[in-house]
């Protein structure tokens, strides 16, 4: 079992936020999850929702606004919207992440970055939208994969299968013992129960 801290230590912190993640390190988790969106010029920056109203002093959708323009929101605390970069920086070495794509057409920058950064090995790579999975695996076949999902699908493990995902992100309620035994079955080693933070 490995405990995940979801956005950071968010309960705790300002999710999303270095703050959370250097509190979630010295809680000892094992990997914390972030959430990564792209600016209007292009950057990758860590944030969940779509819009900035939710969890900082901003407004409005996050795609419009560039970096310079989100480096002045407070996103609680006096925390900052970080970049990827940043947020790699200040886990690398201590704890493996798992980033979850928001904004299928990223997936090529957000692996160059990983590689930059030389955390391939340390980094799951995870979307609702399966297509990343399969973009992701098309462009580097060893980086680990992960798809999302808050339903109960008719073939759990054959969706993942045909999105090449190494992992599976089933929300809790419908994480089960024939699931996980059907998904080692099919070479499906990891399952992480979405709110449960917990790697069977």
């Amino acid at each position: 079992m490995q405990i995940i801290a979801h956005r950071g230590a968010s309960a705790l912190e300002p999710e999303n936020t270095l703050k959370s993640f250097i509190k979630a390190i010295k809680l000892g988790v094992d990997m914390v999850e972030c959430d990564v969106r792209t600016t209007s010029d292009g950057q990758l920056v860590v944030h969940h929702d779509p819009n900035l109203d939710r969890t900082t002093d901003g407004r409005g959708p996050l795609k419009n606004k560039t970096l310079s323009e989100l480096s002045q929101l407070d996103a609680g605390d006096g925390e900052r919207i970080p970049t990827l970069r940043e947020a790699l920086d200040t886990v690398r070495g201590k704890v493996g992440v798992v980033i979850e794509v928001k904004d299928p057409g990223s997936e090529e920058k957000i692996l160059n970055l990983v590689k930059e950064e030389k955390m391939t090995t340390d980094v799951i790579i995870a979307s609702f939208y399966h297509k990343v999975s399969l973009k992701l695996k098309s462009l580097d076949s060893e980086i680990s994969t992960g798809i999302i999902f808050a339903c109960q699908p008719v073939n759990s493990v054959s969706m993942a299968l045909d999105a090449q995902a190494d992992i599976m992100f089933p929300q809790y309620q419908y994480l089960s013992k024939l699931m996980v035994d059907e998904a080692h079955n099919h070479g499906i080693n990891w399952l992480l129960g979405l709110s449960m933070t917990l790697f069977v």
